[in-house]
């Protein structure tokens, strides 16, 4: 999620504002997970975001914050999503004209992820033996039980059978992105060949995406299998081998501001479609045939944020500002530490305690932390994988910019 090598494009404002507006689209993705996080210490929302077949009526708050696009702020399974294609786009984009040195590629990205996976665990494994055990509280509380060692060591290697996240529940993104960084080679190939083909391509990875849809569970995206995480990588591999295409096509519109925003508002309910169909009048047996769908087109509404993010000036100045520039640099090390934190706080106060007042407090002292993680181990480990890359790489090839970017 933290990108130091993003600078990939050629030095003219434009481009680099388009990448500074991704590292922000990173920031703000991070944030809307902490967000999610902070809200399940209330039952009010772990009901919905377990089952979101409706409990309310359209005359409650909690159903229109459920069930319509006000659900985007706290919409952390497709933050998610949108991580994972910028993982792709990043750690692609570099091979559009460079051959990549896998020599020192497979180290130094091993070591820049590893690090500060191990360094997470240590952390929530302190927060977690300092308090005292959770008797009450919500149901988000209640599985952040104590660890069992082969969960720790599930944690710690990432890549095994079993959903690692015992100790940090967002671990289970990383075990994706490892194994994303580890077939980098063939999301290459994949992209970089056969460039005429490319709507073929999409359509490969769309019917890929709605098979592993379909073999849910998809009320619970982040234990989907294969067949849906890794598509959503190869989106964004191959949002970066089209990038000429996409600012020549957008160099032909005459006006292209009433097409950027359609594509808003197309993102906009894609993302949210999956909350919008549970409120639709519709038997069981139509939601299982739909429902699937869904989880299929936030997919597609995460990749066209990237893309707009991209295309459109407006949009990439915006999330361009310093605030979520810096926010987007310290992502990573807000995605691994905020969620032992907020389990602490849910065992340390009240449980009558409104979480959208509780919010606010969990956010800025999650973003110290953040900055705090950074500084001790996500910088360094920056510094470790850049000469591990100098130490493995081949002295007769020229060295590429290792791209930096996590997902989460």
């Amino acid at each position: 999620m933290n990108s130091d090598a993003t600078k990939t494009e050629p030095p003219s404002t434009a481009g680099s504002r388009r990448i500074e507006g991704l590292d922000g689209l990173r920031g703000v993705a991070a944030m809307v997970v902490v967000l999610l996080h902070s809200l399940l210490l209330s039952d009010s929302f772990v009901t919905p975001f377990a089952d979101p077949r409706p409990t309310t009526t359209p005359g409650e708050p909690m159903w229109w914050l459920t069930h319509t696009p006000l659900h985007l702020p706290w919409e952390g399974s497709v933050a998610v999503f949108v991580f994972f294609v910028l993982s792709g786009f990043v750690l692609c984009l570099p091979a559009r004209h460079t051959r990549m040195n896998w020599r020192a590629y497979y180290p130094s990205r091993l070591v820049r992820l590893y690090i500060p996976v191990w360094a997470s665990v240590g952390v929530a494994l302190i927060w977690i033996y300092a308090l005292p055990d959770l008797v009450e509280g919500s149901r988000f509380l209640q599985i952040h039980m104590d660890p069992v060692p082969l969960g720790i060591l599930r944690d710690l290697i990432l890549i095994v059978p079993a959903q690692p996240g015992m100790t940090n529940t967002v671990l289970w993104s990383l075990k994706w992105e490892i194994i994303f960084s580890l077939l980098l080679p063939l999301f290459i190939l994949f992209a970089a060949k056969w460039r005429r083909g490319l709507a073929l391509k999409v359509v490969f990875v769309l019917a890929l995406l709605v098979v592993g849809a379909y073999e849910g569970p998809i009320e619970r995206p982040y234990a989907l299998g294969v067949l849906f995480q890794l598509p959503i990588f190869a989106l964004g591999c191959l949002i970066a081998f089209e990038w000429d295409r996409l600012t020549a096509l957008r160099d032909r519109l005459r006006n292209p501001t009433p097409v950027f925003a359609w594509l808003g508002v197309l993102v906009v309910l894609f993302i949210t479609s999956y909350w919008m169909v549970f409120a639709l009048p519709l038997s069981e047996g139509v939601l299982e045939l739909v429902a699937p769908a869904t989880r299929v087109l936030q997919v597609l509404g995460a990749a066209l944020l990237v893309i707009l993010v991209i295309l459109s000036p407006g949009l990439g100045a915006a999330l361009s500002v310093r605030p979520l520039r810096w926010l987007g640099t310290r992502s990573f090390s807000l995605y691994l530490v905020h969620e032992p934190m907020i389990v602490a706080f849910g065992r340390l106060l009240p449980e009558s305690i409104n979480p959208l007042f509780l919010s606010p407090i969990v956010i800025v002292v999650a973003l110290g932390l953040a900055e705090v993680f950074f500084r001790l181990v996500e910088r360094p480990s920056h510094r470790l994988a850049r000469r591990v890359a100098r130490r493995f790489g081949s002295p007769k090839t020229p060295r590429p910019k290792v791209a930096e970017v996590e997902s989460a």
